[in-house]
């Protein structure tokens, strides 16, 4: 017996099944890509997971489902953050590199400085702001994951996560251009040079992502110990709130993933952070497909003054303060990177200084941002919420 299905039914469900297909091969392609191309700075794979995704939505080349989008960009995060958090070896990181880590507070603190200073400028002009104010606080502590995931913790509507998303990625596109084009040399005007002495030569430590190494059966392991975390997350979320409390998820989620890293069984697995990283490819892809510029064009006039406003005035305090503490252009730029980019870009942006020495650090102090990111964003949103208010 046949089932007659309606052809404008089968439609929508063959661009659905596209977009499905997209969100989760674009990243492998991107991959592939950026290691054929390892000398074309701006072709690292979440540059182009968000372009593609980006340019399929503005372009209007397939009808996006953004429920679709939502739940690839919600379940990638929930399992992101703990596949790359398992890997954390927070005592080495502070014994390996104790001024890469004072210049990341610098950032951190210049960015918190940055969101409270402009939240309260842009109050009349942008609703609940606190709410904007705590997500680009998570994205300059940790990159664009815990923008989402601060935003999902406070209840963020669509509209916020479009406009803040799409503004950020803007700012941000221009300020990476800046970096990985003329940035080394003009931030040496006022910073010191990176001391040569201190560059190291290539080794196996410095490898960002080892897929060559990975386990099936590690993989296997980290992937149903992070389900039994979100699991739990959500289960303690409906025993103390009878719903799903977003705040209580991300907090707990992250919380017990740093507790995890602290085995030295799961700290080994192999595979877990490279299955992070393509969730974080993931979601680029699928954040890049909610990024509609054409809305922030016609709607987002004060984000975009508001975030642009935010990221000048962070880097502008890091780099004063870097002066002041003698923080050296490489180290400096490295922590910037860390801060507002997560870290996926770091061995981009290391490879256009030509200093590989930094890549450990670099990614060492981006998890640590990716790790407290969430509680900082959070925070800050219930300071300025404070401030507004009384």
């Amino acid at each position: 017996m046949l089932i007659y299905v309606p052809l404008t039914d089968l439609q929508f469900l063959i661009n659905q099944l596209i977009q499905i297909v997209l969100i989760t091969i674009i990243p492998i392609l991107a991959i592939r890509v950026s290691f054929k191309y390892k000398n074309i700075s701006f072709l690292s794979p979440i540059v182009i997971c968000f372009a593609v995704g980006i340019i399929v939505r503005n372009l209007g080349l397939l009808p996006i489902n953004e429920d679709i989008s939502g739940f690839y960009r919600d379940a990638s995060i929930l399992y992101a953050l703990p596949l790359l958090l398992f890997s954390s070896d927070i005592k080495a990181w502070i014994k390996y590199s104790r001024q890469t880590i004072f210049s990341f507070g610098l950032a951190v603190f210049a960015a918190a400085f940055a969101v409270i200073v402009c939240s309260l400028i842009f109050t009349s002009q942008i609703d609940d702001i606190w709410i904007p104010g705590g997500m680009i606080g998570g994205i300059h502590t940790g990159g664009t994951p815990n923008l989402f995931a601060v935003g999902m913790a406070l209840g963020a509507q669509d509209e916020v996560y479009t406009l803040s998303n799409s503004a950020q990625i803007l700012w941000g596109g221009i300020n990476l251009f800046f970096m990985l084009s003329i940035g080394q040399k003009v931030y040496t005007y006022f910073l010191r040079p990176f001391p040569h002495s201190a560059k190291q030569k290539e080794s196996a430590q410095d490898e960002y992502l080892n897929y060559d190494m990975m386990s099936i059966r590690d993989i296997a392991i980290s992937l149903m110990l992070v389900t039994i975390i979100v699991g739990l997350s959500i289960g303690i979320s409906f025993l103390i709130f009878n719903k799903l409390e977003a705040t209580l998820i991300v907090v707990f989620v992250t919380t017990i993933s740093l507790i995890c890293s602290f085995s030295q069984y799961i700290r080994t697995l192999k595979g877990p952070f490279e299955i992070g990283d393509y969730c974080l490819l993931m979601f680029g892809v699928a954040v890049g497909m909610m990024s509609d510029f054409r809305e922030l064009i016609q709607a987002g006039g004060p984000y975009v003054l508001f975030i642009g406003m935010i990221l000048l005035l962070t880097i502008m305090t890091q780099l004063l303060l870097s002066k002041l503490f003698r923080i050296d252009t490489d180290t400096f730029i490295i922590t910037s990177t860390a801060a507002i980019y997560g870290p996926v870009f770091i061995p981009q942006v290391a490879r256009v200084l030509k200093n590989k020495s930094i890549i450990v650090g670099g990614i060492a102090v981006s998890l640590i941002g990716l790790a407290i990111g969430n509680y900082i964003g959070i925070g800050l949103a219930y300071l300025i919420k404070f401030l507004i208010s009384g």
